[in-house]
């Protein structure tokens, strides 16, 4: 395979992600009108492993070393636990525009994380791509008009607690994805989510009126383990063997501009020019960032 053909892929695999993490606020913020936080949260994750364990053990995929399950269970506790755990408990308490903008702040934290453990250096050019990203979401979703309010404040501090574990579990598996089957490492990473989760909110799981599911809500949580766990999950962690963690992450700024558009598809929104601003910057940051193949080990 040729870099460029392999970098396609990448893009590919990483767009996917984003498009599916963006249907992922409206679908959950759905479900959590059915079901508590913490009953979704178990049940998201332990579906998701137990489709993962029938994918790892069909595919007989190498487990990882006794050493590598240890840096994924660290992983796991970072991206799964807390990150759906602040998540859900923010979503319930917070909207999915203002979850949107502080989630956008993701890659912001892997810079961070990435330069704090010396995995990346800082360099201008990267600098100025996480601000033209950052810009455009901030555009996007009128961050001049956001206002620190009483009722939204502890859902605001969850999801960006949320985005700060997330960060963190980018950094973490990009030590132990390079030398790991992306499969047997994400069914790993979810079993011991799963162990968390169910500790977290099995109690309330086993006290849900599943007869009150509507079609509607059991489509959403379909999706939402197949689709936008399952999927982005496993293409985040392949994604993250070939390319560097702030690379990857710079593609979470779409996820604003994907619920934008989908908005005017299926809504009839209007294409405002603050749409049209904020997509330019956020397309300016990834071509900045995600330019022609280069080696792991540059900038």
């Amino acid at each position: 395979m040729t870099p460029e053909s392999s970098q396609r892929r990448i893009r590919a695999a990483l767009i996917s992600v984003q498009v599916l993490f963006g249907i992922n606020y409206l679908a959950s913020k759905y479900i959590l009108s059915y079901m508590t936080p913490g009953a979704w949260a178990a049940m998201r994750t332990s579906s998701a492993f137990l489709v993962l364990l029938g994918v790892v053990l069909i595919g007989k995929h190498k487990l990882p070393s006794k050493r590598d399950t240890a840096l994924l269970a660290l992983s796991s506790f970072f991206g799964i636990v807390l990150n759906q755990g602040f998540f859900l408990e923010g979503l319930s308490r917070t909207t999915v525009s203002r979850s949107a903008l502080l989630c956008s702040q993701i890659p912001t934290f892997v810079l961070l994380f990435s330069v704090i453990s010396r995995q990346e250096k800082l360099s201008w050019m990267k600098s100025f791509s996480f601000l033209a990203g950052i810009t455009g979401v901030m555009i996007l979703l009128k961050a001049d008009q956001f206002q620190m309010n009483s009722q939204y404040m502890a859902g605001d501090l969850m999801i960006l607690a949320n985005a700060a574990s997330f960060a963190m579990f980018f950094v973490i598996s990009k030590r132990v994805m390079a030398r790991n089957d992306p499969w047997a490492a994400t069914g790993v990473v979810f079993f011991f989510g799963a162990l968390g989760m169910m500790a977290y909110g099995g109690k309330d799981l086993f006290h849900t009126q599943f007869s009150q599911l509507t079609p509607l809500v059991l489509t959403a949580i379909i999706f939402v383990i197949f689709g936008a766990t399952v999927l982005t999950y496993y293409l985040n962690l392949w994604a993250v063997k070939r390319v560097q963690a702030t690379r990857a992450a710079m593609y979470i700024f779409l996820q604003p501009v994907v619920a934008s558009v989908l908005g005017i598809v299926f809504r009839d929104e209007v294409i405002s020019p603050r749409f049209l601003v904020a997509t330019a910057l956020v397309f300016l940051a990834l071509a900045l960032r995600d330019g022609p193949p280069k080696s792991l080990s540059q900038p």
